[in-house]
Protein backbone atom coordinates (compact mmCIF):
# COMPACT_ATOMS: atom_id res chain seq x y z
CA UNK A 1 0.00 0.00 0.00
CA UNK A 2 1.22 3.73 -1.03
CA UNK A 3 1.82 5.75 1.93
CA UNK A 4 0.12 8.83 0.52
CA UNK A 5 1.28 10.93 3.94
CA UNK A 6 5.22 10.73 2.94
CA UNK A 7 4.40 11.33 -0.86
CA UNK A 8 4.82 14.53 -2.13
CA UNK A 9 3.61 16.06 -5.65
CA UNK A 10 6.73 17.24 -7.38
CA UNK A 11 7.25 19.30 -10.54
CA UNK A 12 3.76 21.97 -9.47
CA UNK A 13 3.19 24.54 -12.04
CA UNK A 14 0.31 26.65 -11.56
CA UNK A 15 -0.37 29.94 -14.01
CA UNK A 16 -3.33 31.54 -15.66
CA UNK A 17 -3.33 30.97 -19.41
CA UNK A 18 -4.73 34.20 -21.44
CA UNK A 19 -5.46 32.66 -24.09
CA UNK A 20 -8.18 30.40 -22.79
CA UNK A 21 -9.04 32.15 -19.88
CA UNK A 22 -8.29 29.23 -17.40
CA UNK A 23 -5.97 28.32 -14.78
CA UNK A 24 -3.37 25.54 -15.76
CA UNK A 25 -2.17 22.97 -13.25
CA UNK A 26 0.13 20.58 -13.26
CA UNK A 27 2.54 17.81 -11.30
CA UNK A 28 4.76 15.39 -11.97
CA UNK A 29 2.90 11.75 -12.39
CA UNK A 30 3.65 9.71 -9.61
CA UNK A 31 3.88 7.08 -11.56
CA UNK A 32 6.82 8.46 -13.36
CA UNK A 33 4.70 8.95 -16.70
CA UNK A 34 3.36 11.98 -18.20
CA UNK A 35 3.03 15.09 -15.93
CA UNK A 36 -0.80 15.65 -14.40
CA UNK A 37 -2.38 18.56 -15.95
CA UNK A 38 -5.81 19.85 -15.16
CA UNK A 39 -7.53 23.27 -16.50
CA UNK A 40 -10.26 25.00 -14.36
CA UNK A 41 -11.67 28.88 -14.27
CA UNK A 42 -10.38 29.41 -10.76
CA UNK A 43 -7.38 29.03 -9.64
CA UNK A 44 -8.57 26.87 -6.57
CA UNK A 45 -10.26 24.46 -8.50
CA UNK A 46 -7.31 23.76 -10.30
CA UNK A 47 -5.55 23.17 -7.51
CA UNK A 48 -8.20 21.04 -6.30
CA UNK A 49 -8.23 19.23 -9.47
CA UNK A 50 -4.71 18.81 -9.69
CA UNK A 51 -4.63 16.95 -6.20
CA UNK A 52 -7.74 14.96 -6.81
CA UNK A 53 -5.82 13.68 -9.73
CA UNK A 54 -2.75 12.82 -8.06
CA UNK A 55 -4.34 10.91 -5.44
CA UNK A 56 -6.52 9.08 -7.75
CA UNK A 57 -3.35 8.36 -9.87
CA UNK A 58 -1.81 7.27 -6.22
CA UNK A 59 -4.81 5.01 -5.40
CA UNK A 60 -4.84 3.16 -9.39
CA UNK A 61 -0.67 2.62 -8.74
CA UNK A 62 -1.18 0.78 -5.22
CA UNK A 63 -4.32 -1.07 -6.73
CA UNK A 64 -2.40 -2.32 -9.34
CA UNK A 65 0.75 -3.37 -6.94
CA UNK A 66 -1.71 -5.33 -4.74
CA UNK A 67 -2.52 -7.23 -8.12
CA UNK A 68 0.84 -7.71 -8.92
CA UNK A 69 1.46 -9.27 -6.07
Amino acid sequence: MVDEERLVMTGVQVEFDRRAGRWVAACDDPGGEERLVVNAETLERAERLLDERWRARLELLDHEGEEDR
